[in-house]
């Protein structure tokens, strides 16, 4: 099962790069295929993500790896919120939004955060399972 869901992880994240590079196009049809593309690659990336088996029952707690995976798993659920933040900024039209201007491109900057906390915790998180 954690196999499977691995996958499903891998594929929502590949759903997701496939999509932004989509956005980057200037056609409609391309954008709006992305806006969905998207969608269902965030969905699929945190299905995939948040159903298998937590850190704290792979560790025990006086293991010392425990704290620094802790701080680690925590960071890639606030890149899942980035993410999820993104993909909610690109199904908004352009306009005011709370007293700021959000464009066509505003769902970038909570999209890169993500990429660059799942970057950093993929690799500390098998650098530090490694050992």
């Amino acid at each position: 099962m954690q196999k499977i869901l691995g996958i499903i992880e891998v594929v929502g994240l590949t759903l997701v790069v496939v999509a932004a590079a989509l956005w980057a196009f200037p056609m409609e049809n391309l954008r709006s295929l992305s806006l969905w593309g998207m969608s269902l690659g965030t969905v699929t990336l945190v299905v995939g993500r948040f159903m298998q088996t937590p850190f704290y029952l792979k560790y025990p707690v006086t293991d010392p790896r425990e704290l620094t995976l802790r701080r680690l798993y925590h960071q890639r659920v606030f890149g899942i919120v980035a993410l999820i933040l993104a993909t909610v900024m690109m199904w908004l039209p352009v306009g005011f939004y709370a007293g700021m201007y959000l464009g066509k491109t505003s769902w970038l900057i909570p999209f890169v955060f993500f990429v660059v906390v799942e970057v950093y915790t993929v690799f500390r998180i098998s650098a530090v399972e490694k050992g």
